[in-house]
């Protein structure tokens, strides 16, 4: 995110740097504010060194802790900071953001990639092979993040990267629900990415990497071969992970081939009963009304007890749009199932307000 312009990057990379102290730290969150300011014309409130030392010293005791479902099934542990913690990790999240190239086969948390992205490269192979990483976000800890902060290309103080990395952690650890913990997770995989793009070239496949979720793919099935799994293994235990097996599987082109979620057999595609639940929304905004929509929408929503109020929960309208906004993302803005969708949406939309 090109935010800031060459000579504010510069002042930024400076205090990182050459920083020491928590009123370095201070300093750094404020110029990103005051060029926040500057540049989007907002107001934001610049912090103060005492404020951010006493957070420091019990920044573990500013989150809460709640659970969320996963759509595999199970529950997702979240770990939420507070209101101010959050705004001092979204700061330097921006800031780490300005120096940050992520290699081209990373998709996950970054800007104009996507799911989508992450499975192009593996439409119509004949072999798709999946893994995912055991335990991704409470493998990367305290030392491994201030560790990767002090190289290339952020180059911080010893003092800095020990500020920046106990920020970011909870208990010691990079926890699921800080705004910082989707980039650091990128930034300490980036040996992982560079080691894995050789490793795909080595044996003649493609790779991708969105989050934990790794791909793999090929027209020969070279996944099959023990010293391919063998390699695969040592590689990446050797960067501070491990493969979770239960989540590892080789698709053929005669079944059906998912990378994400988005089916790659012939092209970028979504399962069916996705596409069946959008135009059951259209039928019942049009058979049924906007005022019935809403209120069965808002009784399904509020089944998840972790929201904390009707205020949380989208519109419908919203929601249906994204989904077929989302539709046209996948199978293509000329798609006709797409165009079809979309024409009905804005003739309802029109007819209702």
């Amino acid at each position: 995110m090109e935010l800031f312009s060459p000579n504010q990057k510069q002042e930024l990379l400076k205090i990182l740097q050459e920083g020491k102290t928590k009123e370095d730290l201070a300093l750094l969150i404020n110029k990103i504010i005051e060029f926040q300011n500057s540049v989007l014309n907002t107001s934001y409130k610049v912090i103060s060194s005492k404020k951010l030392g006493f957070y420091l010293s019990k920044r573990d005791d500013f989150y809460s802790e709640f659970e969320i479902p996963k759509k595999t099934g199970g529950t997702r542990k979240i770990s939420a900071p507070d209101l101010f913690l959050k705004k001092i990790q979204r700061r330097i999240n921006l800031c780490l953001e300005q120096f940050f190239k992520p290699k081209l086969s990373t998709n996950g948390f970054i800007r104009e990639r996507s799911i989508v992205t992450n499975a192009q490269p593996h439409i119509g192979k004949r072999f798709v092979f999946n893994i995912d990483l055991k335990d991704f976000f409470p493998s990367i800890h305290y030392g491994r993040i201030k560790a990767v902060l002090q190289k290339d290309p952020f180059n911080t103080s010893s003092e800095i990267a020990h500020l920046i990395a106990h920020l970011a952690c909870y208990n010691g650890i990079l926890p699921q629900g800080s705004p910082l913990s989707p980039l650091i997770t990128n930034i300490i995989c980036q040996a992982l990415d560079t080691y894995m793009v050789k490793f795909a070239k080595h044996y003649r496949c493609y790779y991708s990497r969105y989050a934990d979720d790794i791909t793999f793919s090929s027209n020969k099935n070279v996944f099959k071969n023990d010293k391919f799994q063998s390699d695969l293994k040592n590689l990446i235990q050797s960067q501070g992970f491990r493969i979770n097996s239960k989540k590892t599987r080789i698709q053929k082109s005669t079944q059906r081939q998912e990378v994400t979620g988005i089916i790659v057999n012939q092209k970028s595609n979504l399962r069916r009963p996705y596409i069946k639940n959008v135009r059951a929304m259209l039928h019942n905004w049009d058979k049924k009304g906007l005022e019935y929509c809403e209120r069965t929408h808002k009784e399904i929503y509020s089944k998840n007890s972790n929201l904390p109020s009707n205020n949380s929960i989208p519109k419908f309208t919203s929601v249906l749009n994204g989904k077929i906004q989302f539709l046209g993302m996948v199978r293509g803005k000329e798609d006709n199932i797409f165009k079809r969708k979309i024409a009905a949406f804005n003739r309802l939309i029109k007819s209702t307000y």
